[in-house]
Parts: structure tokens; C-alpha cells; sequence
């Protein structure tokens, strides 16, 4: 089998794509492109395709990363021309690499991940005091209420997976860069982190007025 890296957007209308519907849309297209994916074996086969990090509904990726079999080698050039020729609006192939079969999967390998998040001024119930954010890092604790996958809501300290919080120019409203873990070891949800900064600073922001980009994912080393 040969692997392969798939770096891509999802903008626009695609980012309303929840995460099964994105596989099921990368899987048609990736037919339609007539490439040789790689199928599971068992019952019901399915092609051997993951998602590195699947992206909320409505959250914008600049650089997300996917990972295909195929059953013979492709050229790497071909495959993001053949893919771009069928994807819907909003889906876009920027780059594909071949992977050795013995680099760990994606979805295990990946760190942390960045954000750009905007909140326009008339959603800004009050301007972030300047030492808001460096007294939030300084923080031992950062304790959030998630709720599992069993419905119950648990208490959980997302501080270890803030990396960084930096402000950006902005010409109305506020425009934070944010530097969180994620993948298997940690996942710190951008909305959570912003909301707990808030929070601190005694100002409360409705999260459905965040307007959040994952600008990039990082692998381990």
C-alpha cells in the first residue's frame, strides 16, 4: 500500500460540513477522480482515509491534514489536480506527500494546532484590559465543564493545552491568535479557552459570536 499526506482548505460553504459528510464528500470525489484508494476489508469495506482533526461545524480550516491509501503509487502533483477538478466549493487540495508506512498515523502524531479567532466590535460587550491575557497564562488552573460522550458533564483543567494568546491588529472589535493542544493526548476547543479568558477578565461574550480559523496543525517533532 502507499500512504499519503493530504494538506486542504475548508471555507466558505464547506466549513457547514460536519465531519462525517466531509468524509463521505472526500470519499466521492476521490471516485470521481478515478484514484486507486485503498479499501478496509470485512463486511462492509470502507476506503482507508482519515482526518487528522475534524473541525467543528462552521469553523474555518486554512491547513487541514488528512491521510489516503492507495493501491499503487500516484503522483503526488496528479492527485491535487485530480481532486481540485471534483471537490465541491469550498473544499481545496493544497499539497499531498507520500508518507513512509512506518510514520505513525496523523490522527496520533498530531500536537497542537492555530488559531485565529475575531469577535466583531458590536459583539464586544467590553474592550479586553491589556494585562488580561498575560494574567490568564500566569494561571495554574483553567477549569472548563465539558460534557462526555456518555451526557455527563465533567470538570476538566485545559490550562496544559493553552501554548500561547497573543493579541493581533484589529480594526473593529478583537482578533486573538491562539496556540492550543490537540490530538490524542490533549484537545483544548478554541471556543473554551476563549470563553475561560473572558471569563477572567469579567467580561462574558456569547461563543455563537466567535468567529473562529484553524490557520494550521502541527505534528509531534
Amino acid at each position: 500500500m502507499h500512504r499519503y499526506m493530504i494538506r486542504y482548505s475548508k471555507k466558505d460553504p464547506a466549513r457547514y460540513t460536519a465531519h462525517l459528510d466531509l468524509i463521505r464528500e472526500l470519499e466521492r470525489s476521490m471516485r470521481r477522480a478515478k484514484l486507486p484508494v485503498a479499501f478496509s476489508e470485512g463486511f462492509n469495506p470502507h476506503p482507508r482515509m482519515s482526518i487528522a482533526a475534524p473541525l467543528p461545524v462552521g469553523t474555518e480550516g486554512l491547513a487541514e491534514l488528512a491521510e489516503v491509501e492507495m493501491t499503487r503509487e500516484v503522483e503526488p502533483v496528479q492527485m491535487v489536480e485530480s481532486l481540485n477538478a471534483v471537490l465541491p466549493p469550498g473544499l481545496k487540495v493544497l499539497e499531498v506527500a507520500a508518507i513512509s508506512s512506518a510514520t505513525p498515523a496523523l490522527m496520533a502524531a498530531l500536537e497542537r494546532a492555530d488559531y485565529i479567532v475575531r469577535l466583531d466590535g458590536e459583539d464586544l460587550p467590553a474592550p479586553l484590559p491589556n494585562a488580561a491575557i498575560q494574567e490568564f497564562m500566569t494561571r495554574d488552573c483553567v477549569e472548563i465543564r465539558r460534557r462526555g460522550k456518555d451526557g455527563k458533564e465533567k470538570i476538566r483543567d485545559i490550562r496544559p493545552g493553552i501554548v500561547k494568546v497573543e493579541v493581533l491588529p484589529a480594526e473593529d472589535g478583537l482578533c486573538l491568535r491562539m496556540e492550543l493542544k490537540t490530538g490524542s493526548v490533549m484537545n483544548v476547543r478554541p471556543a473554551e479557552a476563549i470563553t475561560a479568558l473572558f471569563e477572567h477578565a469579567g467580561i462574558k461574550v456569547d461563543p455563537a459570536d466567535l468567529q473562529i480559523t484553524r490557520t494550521g496543525l502541527f505534528l509531534a517533532g
